[in-house]
């Protein structure tokens, strides 16, 4: 996505919360759904009475229901002509939220309308569909944490878990969704965030490797293009501890800049029952050559 249409997205998802009345957090939900005038609804894939009865006539971007269903795990839907979000009922109460404000992210940029409305070599294209959806996801970000709100706010804290936990508070979102937007809209600094599957359970089906997301600071993806999430992964994996819930590591890290160069930067690592989360933030440049680091461990 280029910087014009992430400028354009930010422009609509501000207007349409101040036209919510939504100017301070938290965001609510509720509140822009019914703006929209959008109702939202709940399905459940595992009902097959209800399947039955949907399946043949509900269609998803010209296509029957049932044939999408075979192929992905659907989550959510919006009837772009009905004014109706439909949400998969079997999602945890809070991780609803997220996929609403996907569906209403559809519903506020104009241009995704003719998505809704039958096929086109365009809509067609798996690629295009991609860029659609990668553009729902920003919006979606955005109505959650109140457009700028949140990254004024976030750009005068201290890189560091702390932020996260307060901003959390503050917000009233998940520890994930949180996680990602403090990394790309908060301190100008060198950041990524990683969510990754421990080693003590077992790798979801819909995820390739124990990477869940790996998500770069605009800093990180510029000076740190190299490093990769497998790179952070093993070192994750070497500093944390099995635990039940809650913080699991704390620990020092060399990572290496484009140039050659090697930087410290601190891992902080939460565990929120499924997934460890992990914010890599920059402590400072290693600058004498042929310096030799020891990442350190605590819990």
């Amino acid at each position: 996505m280029d910087d014009a249409t992430r400028r354009e997205i930010d422009k609509v998802c501000w207007r349409t919360l101040k036209e919510a009345g939504i100017t301070e957090p938290p965001s609510n939900t509720k509140l822009i759904l019914e703006h929209l005038e959008l109702y939202r609804e709940f399905y459940d894939l595992q009902d097959p009475g209800l399947v039955d009865r949907a399946k043949h006539t509900m269609l998803v971007n010209g296509r029957k229901l049932i044939h999408v269903i075979k192929k992905i795990r659907l989550k959510a839907v919006l009837f772009q002509d009905e004014g109706r979000i439909v949400v998969d009922a079997s999602l945890p109460k809070g991780k609803q939220e997220w996929p609403s404000l996907h569906e209403a992210g559809h519903r506020i940029l104009e241009w995704h309308r003719p998505y809704f409305f039958g096929d086109t070599a365009q809509t067609l294209d798996p690629d295009w569909q991609q860029i659609l959806e990668e553009e729902a996801n920003y919006a979606a970000s955005a109505l959650m944490f109140c457009g700028p709100v949140f990254a004024t706010e976030a750009k005068d804290t201290k890189p560091g878990w702390a932020s996260i936990e307060e901003l959390k508070k503050r917000y009233k979102k998940s520890y994930s969704t949180t996680l990602r937007r403090y990394v790309q809209f908060g301190p100008d600094c060198p950041m990524a965030m990683l969510v990754s599957t421990p080693q003590w359970m077992e790798k979801p089906a819909d995820q390739e490797n124990r990477c869940r997301h790996f998500v770069p600071s605009p800093v990180f993806a510029r000076r740190f293009s190299q490093v990769t999430a497998s790179q952070l992964i093993r070192q994750v994996d070497l500093s944390i501890r099995r635990r039940r819930g809650g913080p699991v590591g704390d620990f020092s890290v060399v990572l290496t800049d484009d140039r050659g160069e090697g930087h410290e930067f601190r891992g902080e690592s939460f565990f929120a029952q499924h997934y460890i989360e992990t914010l890599f933030s920059h402590v400072r440049s290693l600058a004498a050559k042929g310096r030799i680091f020891v990442p350190s461990r605590s819990v």
